[in-house]
């Protein structure tokens, strides 16, 4: 066997060592759309006390993070990569066996260090792997972490009907321990015999959290505290406006520093955003769809969970395609496409209402998947391309704010508009009922007559009949709610992908031209 033979059968291996890591830490941010009202009546809280779990994981994650980038340096990426394991494992044990909101928040901390550590990780080491043929790394990873996660909520909705809830975590365990002995001897030892003490400013990290929190609680509990009418709501406002330039004037740059590192990553931070665009599809997407499907249209879990999949066979193999034609010339093409071929399906996702048979649903999101595959490799290549090593954990900032800071908010506000229009809608319905109109009656009496023959008294007769108009209004103002959300998301999807394919287009050409010279 020549040397040639070994690398590839190496690259092999350390991609299957990847595969189980790919399958459970890098899905959690779409593991429960279909089962989350499950698990949260399961631990006996509602959708406001919830948000507690969230900012848990958060925190715990953003922690382990930079905890990811302070440990590699000292104790090897092979090792830190396990130790995000152990801690990822864990946390999905507890987090199976919570019993309330309050065990649940404490399982996420333990669950959020371990993905933390993992993702800053698990790309990086992946591609050190592959050396030349990192292109083959981006295609693999592309299409595991990315194109596989329109499929996870039926996974996860078959293990709840074959189960229970707490399975839905619990079973990330065995997958994660798999992980322990594929990456011990696939993934070759990376332990330097001298550790470097990488330092990491953790008052700025500490800022930098506290400002993802309020972000958190301004857009999740905004209608709970009413606003800007709320003392305890201006509060956490202000501290997401005052907690950014407090980080940056803790760190201590100069501006011109900081003009000269931000002209250095511009392209790395640019893919991140790219990045961000296709996790906040997949976020906003997803959470709306399984939504429409399971509490609207009352589709059985994995019948919504099989119609949500549609979008992972034509996503996976968009990805693939694009990242086997990969001239450069063609990178930020395919990424316009997908913009624009993304937004005009979502804005076809937005004609859906209480009658679209789930075979259209499933072609519309089999044909957004397409598109939204077209994204990955475009934005993969760039990173690699974007980031020098000495610029690693200040890019890793900057980058994570843009990242985490869109996914809060774009999410946010397309749930928020959902549900202002839902209300809206629903006044307009409740005043057509009460306004006697023509119809109304007409239909009042119709449905008092079906129940009349079908042995209701008169007066039951007419209950059933006005709570049936009930609930027919309110299915169809929900309905009309989950098509201005998504036309929300349509637009602000072509408005931010075109931008930033413009840029990413400009600053690429910018620096063949620099290695010309």
């Amino acid at each position: 066997m020549n040397r040639q033979t070994v690398r590839r059968s190496s690259y092999w291996l350390a991609a299957l060592a990847i595969v189980p890591i790919l399958a459970t830490v890098y899905q959690t941010m779409v593991l429960t759309d279909v089962t989350g009202d499950v698990i949260r009546k399961g631990i006996n809280g509602d959708r406001y006390s919830m948000i507690w779990t969230n900012v848990c994981w958060m925190i715990a994650m953003l922690y382990g993070m930079f905890a990811g980038i302070w440990a590699t340096p000292r104790f090897g990426s092979r090792v830190t990569l396990q130790f995000g394991l152990a801690a990822f494992a864990l946390g999905n044990l507890l987090c199976g066996a919570a019993t309330d909101v309050a065990t649940m928040s404490a399982a996420k901390l333990v669950e959020g260090v371990g993905k933390g550590v993992v993702i800053v990780i698990g790309r990086s080491l992946l591609y050190s792997h592959f050396d030349r043929a990192v292109i083959v790394a981006v295609g693999i990873y592309g299409v595991l972490a990315y194109g596989t996660r329109p499929s996870t909520p039926v996974v996860m909705a078959l293990v709840y009907e074959s189960l229970s809830w707490r399975w839905v975590f619990w079973v990330n365990v065995p997958l994660a321990l798999l992980a322990f002995p594929l990456v011990h001897r696939f993934i070759q030892p990376d332990r330097p015999e001298r550790p470097v003490r990488l330092r990491v400013d953790w008052v700025a990290v500490t800022l930098f959290v506290g400002w993802i929190v309020s972000l958190i609680f301004a857009f999740g509990w905004y209608r709970k505290w009413g606003g800007w009418s709320s003392d305890a709501y201006t509060v956490v406002a202000m501290l997401g406006l005052l907690l950014p330039p407090s980080a940056v004037a803790w760190v201590g740059l100069e501006p011109r520093e900081h003009l000269r590192r931000m002209f250095r990553i511009r392209l790395y931070v640019l893919a991140m955003s790219t990045r961000m665009l296709l996790l906040m599809q997949l976020a906003a997407v997803l959470a709306v769809m399984s939504s429409y499907l399971v509490a609207l249209r009352d589709y059985p879990r994995p019948t919504s969970g099989w119609i949500l999949a549609a979008a992972a066979p034509t996503m996976a193999a968009s990805t693939a395609l694009t990242t086997w034609f990969r001239p450069r010339s063609l990178r930020h093409i395919w990424l316009l496409i997908g913009v624009l071929g993304s937004a005009a399906c979502l804005w076809w996702m937005s004609s859906v209402d209480n009658f679209t048979a789930k075979e259209q649903i499933a072609l519309m999101l089999g044909c957004w998947g397409w598109f939204v595959g077209l994204l990955p490799p475009a934005f993969l290549q760039d990173e690699v391309e974007g980031l020098d090593p000495g610029d690693k954990l200040y890019g890793a900032a900057v980058g994570n704010a843009v990242l985490i800071s869109s996914l809060i908010v774009i999410p946010s506000i397309t749930s928020t508009t959902i549900s202002a229009w839902t209300d809206r809608a629903l006044d307009v319905e409740r005043m057509n009922l009460r306004e006697n109109r023509p119809e109304v009656e007409e239909a009042s009496a119709r449905l008092v007559e079906h129940y009349w023959q079908r042995g209701a008294e008169q007066a039951d007769a007419s209950r059933l009949a006005s709570a049936a108009l009930g609930d027919f209004a309110r299915a169809e103002a929900a309905a009309h709610g989950v098509r201005r959300g998504l036309r929300l998301l349509s637009g602000l999807v072509a408005a931010i992908g075109v931008v930033l394919t413009f840029l990413l287009m400009r600053t690429a050409r910018m620096l063949i031209n620099a290695c010309r010279l």
